[in-house]
């Protein structure tokens, strides 16, 4: 005969349970009867578990209790100390930033003012690590990743943006925000791609800035806001022709939006360049010679020098592309064209390949490299440092990348 389990013998659970139906059967005059709700809680002698239909939990009351108490949101009025995780609904009715007029404005937080459907009110603040949106010039995609994070998978991706300072900044993207990005739409429609990503957190990783996504992060792309606009169009044409020397500034980085209308091959389309330093070569004596490296250069091969003539709305101007930006939009190397040639000392340097011939009638964004060159004797053979341009991996379907090699 099974023994009668006293009350200090039983489980928490199956303990309150048992002094809740005692006290359900003094109520209803049936003293220590019992009482059991649908679902049962009592331990078994082999310890398995016991399963239910919705059905039978829908008939419980302290269930359809609990359950309604997770779908109900907290007033702000019930917000206490003693309770981090409430669950809120409200409308933001005013929202400013917190500045810190002392240093130089730097950002505090994220200020707002709260409105519950009571008609309570509440300042709100997201501290600065908590308010990071960030715009910049989409320049890599990484694949969806599957990982584990404290033993739970998880989907990771990795972007990278250009922001306006030049700089570049990783971001991770964790959960569902990875889907926000639709490889389709990078495939099928033609860059730049001006990204704007909301409501990320702000790490250090080996002394350097990474973000990373939380679960109110939103990616906007291409938006029509001034924003936006000032980035695609940061300089143009006209602006960039008329700049001013400033003793202080010998070296600047912009970004142009321009269409390749023509190739000014006077000059040819390469030159034959030291492998160790890019600097043109000479014939001395029969023998090649590097003015910069000093010395006879073990190998030398072609690379790109192309002269484009581009244009915006604006006016028109000159590009110079080296093999960075050239290789990007050709797709093939000035060695590779060049060995379609019997000898690279024997090329005719009028005639320019069908591969760069391509380029012209397409539209890109320059990263132009001005020196003094350029700003303090107005010669107008601007140098592009990068072709700001998104290519799409053959190699996984779901990754689309911009990199520099």
């Amino acid at each position: 005969m099974r023994r009668r389990q006293t009350l200090k013998e039983l489980p928490p659970l199956w303990r309150g349970q048992k002094q809740r139906n005692k006290r359900e059967g003094e109520r209803k005059g049936r003293r220590g009867k019992r009482n059991w709700d649908p679902v049962d809680v009592r331990p078994t002698s082999h310890h398995e578990l016991i399963f239910y239909s919705v059905s039978s939990l829908l008939c419980n009351k302290f269930f359809l209790k609990i359950l309604k108490m997770s779908m109900e949101y907290t007033t702000l009025k019930q917000i206490s100390r003693d309770k981090d995780n409430s669950k809120l609904k409200v409308r933001v009715i005013r929202m400013w930033d917190a500045i810190n007029i002392a240093n130089n404005h730097d950002l505090i937080s994220l200020d707002m003012i709260l409105v519950d459907k009571e008609g309570t009110l509440i300042h709100a603040s997201i501290r600065k690590n908590l308010a990071q949106n960030v715009i910049g010039i989409l320049d890599y995609i990484g694949a969806i990743e599957e990982i584990k994070t404290r033993g739970r998978p998880t989907k990771m991706r990795n972007i990278q943006m250009l922001l306006e300072e030049n700089k570049s900044i990783r971001t991770t993207l964790w959960g569902n925000t990875t889907h926000q990005i639709d490889n389709d739409f990078y495939k099928t429609n033609k860059g730049p791609f001006i990204l704007i990503v909301t409501s990320t957190i702000v790490k250090s990783f080996r002394g350097e800035y990474q973000l990373s996504s939380t679960f109110a992060t939103k990616l906007y792309v291409n938006l029509d806001i001034p924003e936006v606009a000032k980035i695609r169009n940061k300089y143009t044409t006209m602006n960039i022709t008329n700049l001013e020397w400033n003793s202080n500034t010998k070296d600047l980085l912009l970004t142009c939006n321009a269409k390749i209308i023509n190739i000014n091959n006077k000059y040819g389309w390469y030159y034959v360049a030291c492998l160790i330093c890019k600097t043109k070569v000479k014939q001395v004596n029969g023998v090649l010679w590097c003015e910069r490296c000093k010395n006879q250069p073990k190998f030398a091969v072609p690379s790109y020098r192309i002269q484009v003539q581009v244009q915006d709305e604006t006016g028109s101007t000159t590009f110079i592309l080296f093999d960075k930006g050239a290789e990007r939009i050709i797709s093939k190397t000035a060695k590779e064209l060049a060995e379609t040639q019997e000898e690279i000392f024997k090329l005719d340097g009028n005639t320019i390949p069908k591969e760069i011939e391509k380029i012209i009638g397409n539209e890109y964004l320059f990263q132009l490299h001005l020196d003094e060159y350029n700003l303090k004797y107005g010669k107008e053979n601007y140098t592009v440092s990068k072709i700001l341009e998104i290519e799409i991996s053959h190699e996984q379907n779901d990754s689309c990348k911009v990199e520099e090699h």
